[in-house]
């Protein structure tokens, strides 16, 4: 390799989408494509690098540092083969740094100290470290089986909570915006059988659920209410998986359920302080894209979360560090 410093690339791969950050010489550019659930993730992430690259413009030649936060991993090791592959491809070497996307949001939301992160979009993993090297992974089990406390769970807990206006004869501002944004709900259920909707269509209803909870809604801030205790009881039971249960840590929250923070926050800072009084909710620094840079940049990115991460050459084989 020729001696020019690497093009720096930070991946965040969602359920609804798939942001790409590259950065070099003090220019950035930014890509973006559809995400897991689109298919295909190798191929989205790849693409989205692309994009990232054409927009930083020329560089000189020489190696790139990826670093990729995905989601759809449930705690088992990255595949990176397929995506080492169309890396190569697109003529990329150098290296690349895999993690489940509760890694990259850590690193964003705290940096590499210990404490846990709620990471909450679409769906909800919350991942907490310990000093000592322990580590814990709450939720993340997708919208069939957890993400409580999600945009999904906001979306379909708002929903189910319409219908049981229409059962009770009871108009409400709730399900006037369902039947906005889904349709009459008569013909519902024979419309999503034929087409399920998929977990960020619903995730982004839980925007309209917030402007009604504002709005006085009594419905749709219980609805709230209910998500940010569901999130705080997933941080406290990672914290006690690491052992820190009555450590003083931070706790942060990052994601796009985290935006209605006037929403959520009351009753996810008073659910945290029941089941951990020690700990200490913060904001969170940066987003899971500042993650995934951060998990890129060096070692220092990765040594709390030891054998969370792959790392390898886009050209060799790859092997955990």
């Amino acid at each position: 390799m020729s001696g020019a410093p690497a093009v720096r690339i930070g991946v965040d791969l969602g359920q609804g989408g798939c942001r790409a950050l590259a950065r070099h010489d003090g220019r950035s550019g930014h890509g973006r494509t559809p995400g897991f659930w689109s298919g295909q993730p190798a191929a989205r992430v790849a693409d989205a690098v692309g994009a990232a690259l054409a927009d930083l413009g020329p560089v000189p030649d020489g190696p790139v540092a990826v670093g990729l936060g995905m989601t759809g991993l449930n705690g088992q090791s990255p595949p990176v083969d397929d995506l080492r592959a169309r890396l190569r491809e697109r003529g990329l070497r150098g290296t690349l740094d895999v993690a489940d996307d509760s890694v990259t949001a850590y690193l964003g939301a705290l940096g590499p100290v210990p404490g846990a992160v709620v990471a909450a979009g679409t769906g909800v993993v919350v991942l907490a470290a310990a000093p000592d090297g322990r580590t814990a992974r709450v939720d993340g089990w997708g919208a069939a089986l957890g993400d409580r406390g999600s945009g999904h769970w906001i979306g379909r807990t708002a929903l189910r909570l319409a219908l049981r206006q229409r059962d009770r004869d009871r108009a409400g501002a709730l399900l006037d915006a369902t039947v906005a944004a889904f349709g009459p709900v008569e013909t519902l259920p024979a419309r999503w059988r034929e087409r399920p909707p998929t977990p960020e269509r619903l995730a982004g209803f839980a925007g309209t659920v917030a402007e009604l909870a504002r709005a006085g809604d009594p419905d749709s801030r219980s609805v709230w209410r209910r998500a940010g205790v569901l999130l705080a009881d997933s941080a406290v039971a990672a914290l006690r998986q690491a052992g820190l249960a009555g450590a003083d840590v931070p706790v942060a929250g990052t994601g796009g359920v985290f935006a209605a923070a006037d929403l959520l926050l009351p009753t996810f800072t008073r659910a945290l302080r029941v089941g951990a009084p020690c700990a200490r909710p913060v904001g969170a620094a940066a987003d899971p894209l500042a993650g995934a840079l951060a998990l890129c940049a060096g070692p220092a990115g990765r040594t709390l979360f030891t054998g969370l991460v792959v790392h390898c050459d886009i050209e060799e084989r790859a092997g955990k560090r």
